[in-house]
């Protein structure tokens, strides 16, 4: 029996390696799917206002867990043309440290899924509810302390699969926090947004 655990494991290995095999995602060294930037958000859902500032928690194998604050932006098809980052703590005891801050170094992949926050009665804070998009991200972060990781930011809308999850899972050296919290609301909502950036919001 394949349990959702290894399906979950098997998803995140998939997205650290840029998804290979599907068609639509954008690779860092390929197409920029028109050029445009995208920013990404960790948020706060004080329901019905979505507001950034929030932090999402994912889990490792024994149950301990890694917390992340964070926004940035990247261009889909250039690799290094990233920003962003935030805070982290953990309550894994395996690598040494317990809080700091990372930074984003590089994209991996990007792919964009169907869905819209058009729609529903929540209001965007952010940007404008018709550029907010789901999709999946994976990212490579640079932790305060020198460990190396990656992150991965999968946001599902109104419209998107249910196969799609919603929340982040993350690396930190050599251990693996696959499993997503479960999405709610308030500071802690562990729910994520991206948003298609106008020529104006470009900088």
């Amino acid at each position: 029996m394949i349990t959702r655990r290894q399906i979950i494991k098997g998803a995140a290995a998939v997205g650290a390696l840029g998804a290979v095999g599907l068609p639509s995602v954008a690779f860092a060294d390929g197409g920029d799917e028109g050029g445009g930037r995208i920013r990404w958000d960790l948020i706060d859902l004080e329901f019905p206002d979505v507001f950034a500032g929030g932090d999402d928690t994912a889990s490792a194998e024994d149950g301990s867990t890694l917390t992340l604050t964070g926004t940035g932006t990247f261009r889909p098809g250039h690799r290094s043309e990233v920003t962003g980052g935030g805070n982290w703590s953990t309550t894994n005891r395996d690598i040494s440290g317990s809080s700091g801050t990372y930074r984003v170094t590089e994209l991996v992949s990007w792919v964009r899924a169907p869905g819209t926050l058009l729609g529903t009665p929540l209001i965007d804070h952010i940007g404008e509810a018709a550029d907010a998009t789901p999709g999946l991200a994976v990212l490579r972060i640079k932790y305060s302390d020198g460990h190396d990781g990656t992150l991965v930011v999968s946001c599902n809308l109104k419209g998107t699969p249910p196969s799609v999850d919603e929340g982040i899972n993350a690396s930190r050296g050599f251990v693996n926090f696959f499993h997503p919290a479960e999405p709610g609301s308030g500071k802690h909502s562990n729910r994520t947004v991206f948003h298609l950036l106008g020529k104006e919001d470009q900088g």
